[in-house]
């Protein structure tokens, strides 16, 4: 007799033990410790609060978060060789790739400097290259509007790296895959001197107020706005 009433999959004993060990290995795993930098890929947030607690409460987290960012750094590197394949020449993890500044207390660490490649109407080298694994919304998002509108932090990023780094006279390209379909999204993003200024600014504020001892308001008033929603220090911001 057919069983028409039977579980899903996911709620079998056997998928609850086998993640339930693997959440509680995870958590094993060293903390990581709060920097003693703000980096330049956390300043975009517009909640400036938000900023200094990204930087300075050390990070816990959970195996399923741990797990993304794991994919991003698998995609990253899926895409790298695929771009060497079709004759492009990045330098990674090089001094030329990362910068300190204001006492060590402000650091960026791009994904990588484009220095040859196949002609590409667009594109000239050298230039910053930027990667982000997204999922399909989000993917689509970005095609649609662009990076400035639908993700101005990493818009800020590109522009601060651009001006660190002295990749300012060509545009950096900016990479997406979709990790749903793993489909691509390649981006050409102009040097903007008046947002890297901005976003540099963002970064000395947060600095000298945290320094300082002093908490940066928050982008709103009201706990229940979605962005408080969606941060993770909800709590311990409204305490």
């Amino acid at each position: 007799m057919l069983d028409f009433n039977r579980e899903h999959a996911s709620a079998s004993d056997i998928n609850a033990a086998i993640n339930a060990a693997m959440d509680a290995a995870a958590l094993t795993e060293q903390r990581e410790e709060r920097r003693t930098y703000l980096g330049a890929s956390s300043i975009g947030s517009e909640c400036l609060r938000r900023v200094q607690y990204d930087w300075q409460v050390d990070s816990t987290h959970p195996a399923r978060t741990k797990r993304i960012f794991s994919r991003g750094h698998m995609f990253e590197e899926i895409t790298v060789k695929a771009m060497a394949q079709a004759g492009f020449r990045i330098e990674r993890g090089t001094p030329a790739t990362a910068f300190s500044t204001a006492g060590d207390t402000f650091k960026g660490h791009a994904d990588g400097i484009i220095v040859a490649g196949p002609v590409i109407p667009g594109l000239k080298y050298r230039c910053l290259w930027e990667h982000k694994a997204l999922g399909s919304s989000g993917w689509k998002k970005l095609e649609k509007d662009g990076i400035r509108k639908a993700y101005p932090q990493y818009y800020d990023q590109c522009q601060l790296y651009m001006a660190y780094l002295g990749l300012d006279e060509n545009p950096a390209l900016f990479t997406a895959v979709n990790s749903d379909n793993c489909e691509v999204l390649h981006m050409a993003v102009e040097f903007d001197g008046a947002a890297a200024q901005a976003a540099s600014d963002r970064a000395v504020s947060v600095i000298k107020a945290t320094h300082a001892g002093e908490l940066l308001p928050r982008i709103t008033d009201k706990p229940t706005d979605w962005r408080c929603k969606m941060c993770s220090h909800k709590e311990r911001c409204w305490q």
